[in-house]
């Protein structure tokens, strides 16, 4: 998949994370999309996950 990471660069991305994958989340809309990337969030970290979000993430509301 082609992804758009609004706020940061190929570049960028792959120099905090030192990889070049993500993990996506399906939503209709940006509210939506936020609220699951939250979830998955604290999922990952529940499970020792070390967790970094990048761009430009609406703050919980």
């Amino acid at each position: 998949m082609h992804a758009v990471l609004h706020g940061v660069t190929r570049d960028q991305f792959m120099a905090r994370h030192r990889a070049n994958h993500l993990n996506v989340a399906y939503a209709p809309d940006a509210a939506t999309a936020d609220k699951a990337l939250r979830a998955k969030a604290a999922l990952f970290a529940e499970l020792s996950v070390e967790v970094h979000l990048c761009g430009d993430v609406a703050p919980q509301s």
